[in-house]
Parts: C-alpha cells; structure tokens; sequence
C-alpha cells in the first residue's frame, strides 16, 4: 500500500519536540525480545508482559571508528565469526555487568566518535493505551494534552502491573481488543471498579481521578472506538511501526537493519512517499559483515536485560543493588 509519511511524520516531530530531523545520518539497529506477536491466553498473555521488545543501535553522520580494534581486544575464541552480546557476557543484567570483556566494549563504544538511538516497547503498556486514547475521543472537554495523556497512560499502566489477574481476566472476556458495542459499558464499568481502590494512595490521587472521569464519559457515550472493531484477544499483531517511524522521521538518513525476514516482507508492503514521490530509505544486511550491526546487537542485548532488571525489581530494589 501506499504509505504517505508527511503528516504522521510532522504530527511526531512537532508533539516530540524533536530537532536534527533534517540531517543526514546511518542508523545501525538490531533487535531483542521480539515475540512477533503478544495476545490473550484464558489465564495470561502468551508471552512475560515484563519484557520489553528493543530495537536500535550505532548511529553516527561520519565515523572513524572501526570495531575490528575494539573486537580485537576482547580475545575471543578463534572460531567466533559474528560477535554477539552472548561472547562476551551472560546471565541477567547484573551478572552481564561484572563482565570484563563487556566493559571493555562499552568504554570503546563511550569513547568513540559514535552515537546510539534505541526504541523501547513495554508489551503490556503497548496493549493498555488505546484504552486512555479511545476514552479521550469521547471527552467532553476535548481539549487534547500531549502531556496528561502520557501521565494517564502511566497510570492505567502501572495499576494495570499491580492487578494483572483481574486484568486478564476482563480483558479475556470481553474479547479485548475487540469489544463489542452492546458491551462497552459493563467493560468500563469493570475496569473503574479495578482503578477504584487506589484513589486514595499518594502517587494516583492527582491524576487518576481524571481518567476516572474520562472513562466515564464514554461509558455514557457507549463509545471507546480504538478498542473495538479489531481481532479477539491480539494485543499486538507486529512490530513493524516501530521500524517505519525511525525510517519516516529521519527519512533523509539510511537505516540499515539485521536481516529479520518477517520484517523485510512485511516492510515491502509499504510503499514509501513523501510529497507524492516514492522512496527507500533502508536496507537488510547480513550481520556477520557488518561489524555495526553486530555491536548494535551486544548494545541492544545489554538494554533488552535492563529493562527486563528495571521491570522486575522495585525502585528500592534498584537501589539496593
């Protein structure tokens, strides 16, 4: 199909604030925890809804930096042929740290000429935000706030991780993603009493009473159109917007990405257009010869087991540690 980039490309940079997107650089990404799919099983979902899926790598607009030195360095074994993260470290992120060969790579990689961009997607955040969204649609005010509706969404996320049973649960009965119209408003009427509870503790008592209010809004509208219409129980279908808004926001930088070939069909379904021309601004390499791809891949395995460390452990937990 034909994919126009222009105004989802204007509507990102402009609610992100973000600069440079003018410029000319080389995106270097690999990937970690990619679980193709994430959806509704009877009792959980399919797959750990305290994984993120990471995608990112070496980035940089000129370079003299070439990792051969640094690879050189690590004294691997001699039949290695593609360096990955599992060379030089392994075990979870704490166990990754004490890693000599590890550090070795990153003070390489912090001292060089080099830059690094990642995208990071909790699976359970990702499933719950069409929610915030489809109640803010049928608000009575309105008035849109980029801001309070990532404060929204962090909320329903963060009630939602403490109450995963029950979320389960209604989610796997109401079909969710995919509830029917004649249903919505015993689902929202579920869903507050879940939220309920918690008014009275500290860090939701200023926000929460708003999403509240918004949900209740459009229980009485009976209307909450991004959670209907769609397919029972599939939270996430793929990933692959998160591979096109890197390629649509920096469309005049080259991506070069680790050969995936699901991502690579599904990517050919999408004809890219700016200004009505066509344009390709990415390409699929095999990473045993390209030596960024490969330390995207150590780099980004390091981040897809912080995040993991980050959701599993309090942040008093973090601190002990």
């Amino acid at each position: 199909m034909d994919f126009e980039i222009d105004e989802i490309r204007e509507l990102t940079i402009d609610s992100n604030q973000l600069e440079h997107t003018e410029k000319t650089y080389n995106f270097y990404y690999d990937e970690t925890n990619n679980i193709r799919k994430f959806y509704l099983k009877e009792n959980d979902f399919n797959d750990s809804s305290k994984s993120n899926f990471v995608l990112g790598g070496i980035v940089f607009e000129t370079t003299k930096t070439d990792f051969r030195d640094c690879f050189n360095k690590l004294n691997l074994q001699y039949n290695v042929t593609e360096v990955k993260l599992k060379n030089l470290a392994t075990g979870d992120f704490i166990s990754c740290l004490k890693s000599k060969k590890l550090r070795i790579f990153l003070d390489f990689l912090f001292h060089s000429d080099l830059y690094i961009h990642y995208s990071s997607l909790n699976f359970l955040y990702f499933s719950l935000v069409d929610i915030v969204d489809s109640a803010e649609s049928e608000s009575i005010e309105r008035n849109f706030d980029f801001k309070e509706n990532r404060e929204l969404k962090n909320i329903l996320f963060k009630i939602a991780k403490k109450e995963k049973e029950k979320i389960v649960k209604l989610f796997f009965s109401f079909e969710y993603p995919n509830v029917k119209s004649e249903s919505i408003s015993d689902f929202v009427s579920i869903l507050i009493s879940i939220l309920e509870p918690y008014l009275s503790e500290k860090e939701f008592q200023e926000k929460l009473p708003k999403l509240i209010k918004i949900l209740n809004e459009a229980k009485e509208v009976g209307k909450m159109p991004f959670i209907t219409d769609e397919e029972d129980h599939q939270l996430i279908k793929n990933f692959i917007h998160f591979y096109l808004r890197t390629i649509y926001i920096f469309k005049n930088s080259n991506h070069v990405f680790d050969r995936e070939v699901t991502i690579e069909e599904l990517l050919k379904d999408y004809k890219l257009k700016s200004n009505t021309k066509n344009f390709k601004n990415y390409v699929f390499d095999d990473s045993k010869n390209n030596f960024f791809i490969q330390a995207s891949d150590i780099f980004i395995g390091v981040l897809g087991k912080y995040f993991n460390f980050i959701n599993e452990n309090t942040i008093d937990e973090i601190k002990k540690f």
